[in-house]
């Protein structure tokens, strides 16, 4: 049985589409107004109703939608008018829901309604129609419980101080319930914790939005019911921790007046927020983490020393690369080149310190992140010194690809690898090039690690150069055997990395069934966030059930049957006739039970 979203359930859907019987009843308003949602009236084939609206700068309070007398278990989706991308300025628009009695809310990314492919035949859509669809939340016994609906908001911080709260765009309008009849109750309990392949999600949410633990903790919500076993948090940069108990540099950039971007002020008046607070965020995520059953992994980005001059706002105050010239990486010419080198101790030494750092706060494991700012080891001295001693050469008068050269030079990252291993005694996991050829003029040996035990978790990042990480990968899973051979009979799992904007619930399923096929011990995502995938959208849809990989396999040989969401033109709104659409896509059943 293939448990996608509410798609495998057979009892009719009920849609409550009178939204504003939200309480309390003074926070909504029939135009716009400040801290009041805004009421639409709606109509569409076969659902009408009122819909609940707030924008940009509305800072719309949570609400609640009572559920009246329901009992037992149901799915629930949210309906919501799927505005236009152009009718959006800075991001997509974002509703937060939990049921009564949850401490954190989950952010649904709510549908949009693209450009057309084709703009002329499609202009008339594109201008004039509009339409609904929805998101698919989760299933649950909703005896008893009520639903919150809130919109997310941040606080933008001037240049002057000066502090203003911006929102995301929302509206609701209509929440789908699909009763489960106690054979399918019993088929999704039985289903929990029976994936065959686990599933791990990288974060590094920078916490410039985020104001209270509750608001941290939104990006780990979706994880607690999903495939996935671990959670990768990005716990250090470079000399930059992102965690208070620590003798690196925090990110608050104290006394910083200037900055290339509203982004890195955000960054750091966030975080003179959390010290002002008392609370330290790595250790709000890690109990986060571990209460939802999953393991907490810590990453440090190796090639974060020194940044570009757009994110240098990271480098802010004395840092390691200022500080230490004499450890700066030097290319074939002998020019500086803007990162730190592994071939010195000091530098190795400073990055198993933070690690070590990072132990307390109840880590499962560690994460190499070599998948930034390559390559690590250049043209130091004392490589240069080493190689001439052991090989009577001067590695700048061979090719830049002498094998010899190559392997020599590798073996500094794994001599740190083992430094590692020995020093910490946990998992470690290890984010490495394409093919062995361009690990290795990179400065990375996996194939070494392996075979010495030194990694526990191998993560091919893609199978295209230079971590691209933009275009489709893995579309030939072929390109994943020899990792598979590599780690076959050992105890390293091989987890290739795949996730990018341009896949669809589709490609997640087809990449996955091919790299399980090609050996794949587990999935691992790069983006594994509520902005980019855990979102409720389609793509979270399929990613947080990869796991069930003969579910998927199934589908496949069905025909690959569409797991789209089902979209519904809207003929009124607000009172006014909407250009009906030639396009006439929904696919919902009749309304059972719906107010309107």
């Amino acid at each position: 049985m293939d448990h996608y979203a509410d798609h495998w359930l057979s009892n009719k859907p009920i849609y409550l589409t009178d939204m504003d019987r939200c309480v309390p009843g003074s926070s909504l308003a029939p135009d716009a107004a400040h801290r009041k949602w805004r009421v639409f009236d709606y109509q569409s084939d076969p659902l009408s109703g009122r819909l609940i609206i707030a924008g940009g700068e509305t800072e719309a309070p949570p609400v609640r939608f009572p559920l009246g007398v329901l009992r037992g278990w149901h799915a629930v989706s949210i309906g919501a008018w799927r505005l236009k991308d152009w009718y959006l300025h800075d991001m997509p628009p974002q509703l937060l829901v939990r049921l009564s009695g949850e401490e954190t809310f989950s952010i649904l990314r709510l549908p949009t309604r693209p450009a057309p492919s084709d703009l002329v035949n499609g202009w008339h859509d594109w201008t004039g129609g509009e339409e609904l669809s929805e998101c698919f939340w989760k299933i649950v016994d909703l005896s008893n419980r009520d639903l919150e609906l809130g919109q997310p908001s941040w606080i933008e911080t001037g240049r002057d101080g000066s502090q203003i709260t911006r929102c995301a765009a929302t509206n609701a309008a209509y929440v789908k319930l699909v009763p489960l009849t106690d054979a399918e109750v019993s088929a999704h309990r039985a289903d929990s914790g029976q994936a065959s392949v686990p599933l791990y999600a990288h974060n590094d949410v920078m916490m410039t939005r985020s104001k209270t633990p509750e608001e941290l903790c939104r990006h780990l919500e979706p994880f607690g019911d999903s495939d996935f076993t671990r959670i990768y948090w990005e716990g250090a940069m470079g000399d930059l921790s992102y965690y208070f108990q620590t003798r690196n540099r925090t990110p608050e950039a104290p006394g910083r007046e200037d900055f290339f971007n509203a982004f890195g002020r955000e960054e750091a008046v966030s975080w003179q927020r959390w010290r002002a607070m008392g609370i330290d965020p790595l250790q709000v995520v890690a109990e986060a983490t571990r209460a939802r059953g999953l393991e907490f992994h810590v990453c440090h980005r190796f090639g974060g020393f020194r940044l570009a001059p757009v994110h240098d706002y990271w480098d802010h105050g004395d840092s390691l690369y200022k500080l230490h010239p004499e450890w700066h990486g030097r290319d074939r010419a002998g020019n500086a080149t803007p990162r730190l080198s592994f071939a010195f101790p000091e530098v190795r030494q400073h990055v198993i310190d933070t690690y070590r750092e990072m132990v307390p706060y109840g880590i499962d494991g560690i994460c190499l992140l070599y998948n930034r700012r390559h390559p690590l080891v250049e043209y130091e001295q004392p490589l240069i010194d080493g190689f001439r001693e052991q090989h009577g050469s001067d590695p700048r008068q061979l090719e830049p690809d002498d094998p010899t050269w190559l392997r020599y030079r590798a073996g500094v990252l794994t001599a740190f690898t083992r430094e590692l291993h020995d020093a910490l005694g946990v998992p470690i996991t290890a984010i490495v090039m394409s093919n062995e050829q361009e690990n290795l003029a990179n400065g990375l040996d996996p194939r070494g690690w392996v075979e010495a035990g030194l990694i526990d978790t191998l993560v091919p990042y893609s199978d295209l150069p230079e971590w691209n990480h933009t275009a489709f990968s893995w579309q030939d899973p072929v390109k994943l055997t020899p990792y598979a051979e590599l780690t076959a009979g050992t105890s390293c799992n091989l987890a290739p990395c795949f996730h990018t904007p341009q896949m669809t619930a589709a490609d997640y399923r087809r990449t996955a069934a091919g790299l399980d096929a090609h050996g794949a011990d587990a999935f691992f995502f790069w983006w594994g966030d509520t902005g980019s995938m855990a979102n409720y959208g389609g793509q979270w849809n399929a990613a947080r059930r990869l796991g069930h990989v003969d579910e998927i396999r199934a589908w496949m040989e069905s025909g690959s049957p569409s797991l789209d969401p089902p979209v519904t033109p809207i003929h009124r709104l607000g009172g006014g006739t909407v250009t009906t659409s030639r396009r006439h896509d929904h696919h919902m059943a009749n309304p059972v039970g719906a107010w309107g």
